[in-house]
């Protein structure tokens, strides 16, 4: 029961910001909208519009109170996260219902102490035309509805608590499933690139062993560099591109002079942020389908330009009909889904062919 307690009172310090934001607003309009139809009402002499003002407020920092004291810490201990039923939500109604009766024990009290100049509604007459056809609600029956109205009030906020937070733990939800399938899908990578570079080395081990060897010590500082960078998503395009260079050494080395390459990379987008292993995927996408299986070889064009709120990453290769080899599109449908869980429409992936050249087009946000 103490552990109980304690944790009932430490949701009561734990709100957002944008909760507080809420109930305000909530009181504020509830004191307005109290003003405006209660000013028109004419008790016994008459009551000021000020005392009004006075008790609306009360009604609304009750409401308040109510709503965070004693609904808000029940919900978050015993409903949000869980599937209670229908026995849970019978005692939800019922502990509402002990929450209208402490509400309307306080308003009687207020009025018994005579806090301000206006008290409670004893009594609504209903008329349509002349006395003849209206009648009072007064006593048992116009508490009665009093209850019916505090206890719709509070099963709305509970309600639209209860969905608010049910939405925003989708969205968390939703965030950690995206983080967590950009983990894997970059972590794919790994594995796809180390297979391609192991056959490249395959292909020079019997005719050049020495060449081989330094394949071999090429591809371990690569990787070296790729796991000292952190776990991010994303990097700037400056250290994407000296991972690249190390590829190119290796892919330079076994190709020799049917692999020209031609860069041209922005400064400006130096700094801007690219998935991770992008830049390196399409590299390597150019020159194993375009370029080596030409027995001329071909030429590699990286660009990277900045364009206002976008910039393009360019890959351009060489690829004569009938050289390229069909693969399994593994890295581009990688990048593509990373593109469409990290950005959404704001990225895109651009493939084109023609006339012997094929062009791979990223393009980006900036991001720094």
């Amino acid at each position: 029961m103490q552990r109980f307690a304690r944790q009932w009172i430490s949701t009561l310090t734990d709100a957002s910001r944008a909760y507080w934001l809420v109930q305000a607003t909530v009181a504020f309009t509830s004191v307005f909208m109290g003003v405006v139809m209660l000013e028109r009402v004419e008790g016994d002499g008459g009551l000021p519009s000020l005392g009004f003002c006075v008790r609306a407020g009360l009604d609304a920092l009750l409401f308040l109170l109510i709503s965070h004291v004693g609904m808000r810490p029940m919900l978050r201990l015993r409903y949000m996260n869980r599937s209670p039923g229908w026995l849970a939500w019978l005692g939800l109604a019922g502990w509402l219902l002990l929450l209208v009766l402490i509400t309307m024990a306080i308003g009687l009290g207020i009025d018994r102490l005579q806090l301000t100049s206006a008290s409670s509604i004893t009594a609504i007459r209903f008329q349509a035309g002349d006395d003849q056809m209206g009648f009072d609600l007064r006593g048992g029956p116009l508490y009665f509805l009093v209850m019916v109205n505090l206890w719709v009030s509070y099963a709305i906020w509970t309600a639209l608590y209860l969905g608010w937070q049910a939405m925003q733990q989708r969205r968390r939800l939703l965030r950690q499933v995206q983080q967590a399938r950009l983990a894997q899908l970059t972590h794919q990578l790994n594995p796809h690139f180390l297979f391609n570079a192991f056959n490249t080395i395959r292909g020079t081990i019997f005719e050049a062993p020495q060449q081989a060897a330094d394949l071999v010590t090429e591809l371990s500082e690569l990787f070296r560099f790729h796991l000292s960078q952190s776990e991010r998503s994303t990097h700037p395009l400056a250290e994407e591109w000296r991972l690249a260079q190390r590829y190119l050494a290796i892919e330079q080395a076994r190709l020799e002079q049917r692999l020209q390459v031609e860069v041209h990379l922005d400064p400006a987008c130096l700094t801007l942020q690219v998935p991770s292993l992008a830049l390196l995927g399409l590299i390597e996408n150019a020159i194993k389908h375009g370029i080596a299986p030409s027995p001329s070889g071909g030429l590699l064009q990286i660009r990277a330009e900045l364009t206002g709120a976008q910039w393009f990453l360019e890959v351009r290769n060489d690829c004569p009909i009938g050289a390229g080899r069909p693969g399994t599109r593994t890295g581009l449908a990688n990048l593509r889904e990373r593109l469409e869980l990290g950005y959404g429409d704001r990225a895109q992936l651009q493939i084109e062919h023609n006339e012997g050249r094929h062009l791979a087009r990223l393009c980006l946000p900036v991001q720094t």
